[in-house]
């Protein structure tokens, strides 16, 4: 056990260490009460941009600049070149997923005080997972004439986001639009609702949709767009390469890449469904192709001209989370000719969203692009080149508990009781009860860590036990498992693999650990009052709306992240 946790410790790389070393403790999990606020002051008013955008690229590793951003040369290439970028960003805690990173980026605290751990919770009263975002309380309100189902709302956020802070502090009523195609990418962005704010999500079936958490009815300006840009219309697309196979590095069909239907590993890709019709097949590869980013690009230029954001004397809101880059890195990895080919294409709707911005706001904007997390190199690939990777084994996991438990509770070795209720992202949850008959065994709790370390590709293992009581601790892997875990949202145990393994079965890779490929992405500012060039100083997310905060002169209490003093023009 102890040789696997200094193995896990010699993976935390030196910018890591330092990003643990500046945060402060997370605040106790209970709902914050908001009381009146501080109104901004006339002159920050005065002194504010117009318009705020961020735009988060879903599973951007940092490398990405260096291994593929030389041939970029419009959006991208555009904030890299005039943009203040922070060389060393990365998160500083272990569960690295998508809500935990839109909430990190939208409420500037980490997930222990936000709330959203991950993509998904462990209900101990429902007994299964749920999204972060749902809320069974809550209706869809679909647009273009679709047929809502999903339920989602902002509930699950334990503090305000900065826009809930923007609207409740500002002199005049913003108008906050926050897009994405993933509802807990929305949402996590545009906080509480209220005034002036729209959030604007994709359903699994392809329904465009908000909900009765945010307005009781469809909003117009979005509901012409849906209905002007059916998503059945790009039925027979075919994603080909946008550049000459030589401007792609590696190889177009790498070790381990998945086969997605209606996909092969290598392109073309249609956006087709082997049923011959727009089908769930067909949503699916809708939303892995750059029709995806497109659409949500076209849709945020859409809404920016429709509501004249930026334009009046307040200061606007615009947020967009861009998928396909996600979807594809899932399936074929970091390396493969989809991501790069994504990546050229994201340079360019991000240049027309610049463009967009630019010809209506003038000079008097601020852009923040990042990601919510990295991923890992697809293991086999890995393997090929000599290194130690592989799949962390669920079942596996589930026998060495089991196994575990059995020896702890003094049960038949034969016994076939299943004591593992869910096996989530980097997270164990024990079946109800489970957990305090263990505790009340001596050694217990260490005798099932120990069951989990041994399995094939963990580096180290916790139990909730030992992240709640561990506030002393100076051990940077446990720093780091104390940012994530919310008591009653997190597993029972929780547990970081190998560097380049993966929980993940048969193909494909993920993210979620506290290596540094998962928790180093990019970080850039870009804008009128922004200072352009190479900052070395640790940085995380959770410094852009900091860095707003002090903008616009609109406070945040519990925020957790720096303002990036370094880059603002004063």
């Amino acid at each position: 056990m102890k040789r696997l946790l200094k193995t896990a410790l010699l993976l935390v790389g030196t910018g890591l260490a330092t990003v643990l070393a500046a945060q402060t403790p997370p605040a106790p999990q209970t709902p914050p009460q908001t009381p009146p606020g501080p109104r901004q002051t006339e002159a920050a008013a005065a002194a504010s941009p117009r318009l705020l955008v961020i735009i988060v690229l879903d599973q951007f590793r940092a490398d990405f600049v260096e291994q593929y951003g030389q041939r970029w040369t419009k959006g991208l290439r555009r904030l890299l070149d005039g943009g203040a970028v922070f060389q060393n960003a990365a998160y500083p805690y272990a569960g690295t997923y998508t809500c935990a990173g839109h909430a990190t980026i939208g409420t500037g605290t980490f997930p222990a005080t936000h709330g959203m751990s991950g993509n998904t919770f462990y209900d101990r009263t429902l007994r299964r997972t749920v999204p972060c975002a749902f809320d069974g309380d809550v209706a869809s309100v679909p647009f273009g004439g679709g047929i809502g189902k999903e339920r989602h709302s902002p509930r699950s956020l334990l503090v305000p986001t900065f826009t809930d802070e923007l609207r409740r502090q500002a002199r005049q009523v913003p108008q906050i639009v926050s897009l994405g195609q993933k509802p807990r990418t929305a949402i996590t962005m545009a906080g509480k609702g209220g005034p002036g704010t729209m959030a604007v999500w994709e359903e699994d079936d392809g329904t465009w949709a908000t909900s009765d958490a945010f307005t009781k009815t469809a909003w117009p300006e979005v509901d012409d767009f849906v209905r002007a840009h059916p998503m059945n219309k790009d039925y027979g697309q075919v994603w080909t390469l946008l550049m000459p196979p030589s401007a792609y590095r590696y190889t177009d069909d790498g070790a381990g890449e998945a086969r997605p239907a209606p996909w092969t590993r290598t392109f073309p890709h249609p956006v087709i469904s082997t049923t011959g019709k727009p089908d769930m097949e067909f949503v699916t590869a809708w939303e892995r192709s750059p029709l995806d980013d497109a659409f949500l690009t076209d849709m945020a230029i859409h809404l920016l001209q429709t509501l004249k954001l930026g334009t009046g004397t307040r200061t606007d809101m615009l947020t967009l989370s861009l998928p396909s880059l996600d979807h594809n890195g899932h399936e074929f990895g970091p390396r493969s000719f989809e991501v790069q080919d994504v990546l050229f294409r994201l340079d360019i709707q991000i240049g027309r969203l610049l463009d967009a911005i630019t010809a209506q706001v003038g000079p008097n904007f601020v852009v923040a692009l990042s990601s919510d997390h990295g991923s890992a190199t697809v293991p086999e690939q890995v393997t090929a080149e000599g290194g130690d990777a592989g799949r962390v084994s669920t079942t596996d996991l589930r026998n060495a508990i089991n196994g575990a438990v059995r020896k702890v509770m003094s049960l038949p070795a034969a016994s076939t009781l299943n004591f593992v209720a869910s096996i989530y992202e980097e997270n164990i949850a024990l079946t109800p009860g489970v957990v305090d008959q263990v505790r009340m065994q001596p050694g217990g709790l260490d005798a099932v860590k120990s069951a989990i370390a041994g399995v094939k590709g963990v580096a180290a293992v916790f139990s909730g036990d030992d992240i709640l009581g561990g506030a002393a601790s100076t051990d940077p892997v446990m720093r780091a498992w104390r940012l994530s875990y919310v008591p009653g949202r997190s597993g029972d145990f929780v547990l970081t693999p190998r560097a380049n393994w993966i929980v993940r079965s048969v193909s494909g890779t993920t993210h979620g650990t506290l290596n540094p490929y998962d928790q180093r992405i990019p970080l850039i500012l870009y804008g009128g009052k922004i200072r352009s060039g190479q900052y070395p100083g640790a940085a995380s997310p959770a410094d852009i709306v900091t860095t707003f905060g002090a903008l616009t002169g609109v406070q945040l209490a519990r925020a957790q992240g720096r303002v990036l003093t370094e880059a603002l023009v004063r």
